[in-house]
């Protein structure tokens, strides 16, 4: 169960991010956060950025939106395999994710962050 909350964590969060998504119509994410707003607040910030970026690249792209939605209805385990197999058969989506949750990893790296940002959202949505 807890795999399953990280799963769906990771795409509301953007998981699993900020690219100027031209083929979407997206504006450019803003510039990373400098080193002085690693506060909960800046990952806040950048979690809303990347899900908005997530959001409008899904919206544009039903196959993918349908078949992540599908895959979360599965078990855990079954969820990760169904990922991994439309990622693996798309890799060009599979880039253009990595793209987009590209500032929550560099705000994760530039602020020394040792629990992933889902696994935070996954405690923080148990309260």
């Amino acid at each position: 169960m807890l795999v399953r909350r990280v799963v769906l964590t990771v795409l509301a969060a953007g998981a699993v991010s900020a690219v100027s998504i031209t083929s979407a119509g997206a504006d450019p994410a803003p510039a990373p956060a400098a080193a002085s707003d690693c506060t909960a607040a800046g990952l806040s910030s950048t979690i809303s950025s990347v899900t908005k970026n997530l959001s409008d690249y899904f919206a544009v792209h039903p196959e993918a939106n349908q078949a992540l939605i599908d895959a979360t209805r599965q078990s855990a385990f079954s969820a990760v395999g169904a990922f991994n197999t439309y990622f693996n058969d798309h890799p060009d989506q599979a880039n253009d994710i990595r793209a987009i949750k590209a500032p929550l990893v560099d705000f994760q790296n530039r602020c020394g962050l040792q629990v992933e940002p889902a696994e935070a959202l996954v405690v923080i949505g148990e309260l």
